[in-house]
Parts: structure tokens; C-alpha cells; sequence
């Protein structure tokens, strides 16, 4: 499933300038995306797993950047 326009830029600025923060912002957008799919189709085991995943993922950032 490919994603939005808006994950697109997010990851074009993440390949541009990769900071924690712009990783952060792509990740979260990226959960976003997952979370509204698994909406749509609940109980979804692949979907699940995406989510999970992303959820991990904006959590393990968000401790570094209270780190910087």
C-alpha cells in the first residue's frame, strides 16, 4: 500500500536532513497512516503488526530526543 503525499514529503526531508527529530515526525505520521488502515479493516494481523511496530518506533525516538 503505498503511502500519502504527506509521508512522502516527510521522508523526502528525512532523506534530506536526518535528525531525530524529522525521523520522529516521519515515524509518527507513518502510525498514523497504519492506525487509520487498521480502522478500516480491524483485526487485521499484518496491519497489527504495522502499528505495533510504528508505535514502538515514535516511542523508542521520542526518549531520544528528550535525550538532546
Amino acid at each position: 500500500m503505498p503511502y500519502n503525499e504527506e509521508i512522502m514529503e516527510a521522508d523526502h526531508k528525512f532523506q534530506n536532513e536526518e535528525t531525530v527529530q524529522n525521523e520522529l515526525a516521519l515515524e509518527r505520521l507513518k502510525l498514523k497512516f497504519w492506525d487509520d488502515q487498521l480502522k478500516q479493516n480491524p483485526g487485521d494481523k499484518e496491519l497489527q503488526a504495522r502499528v505495533k511496530y510504528h508505535r514502538d518506533e515514535v516511542v523508542r525516538l521520542e526518549g531520544l530526543v528528550k535525550l538532546v
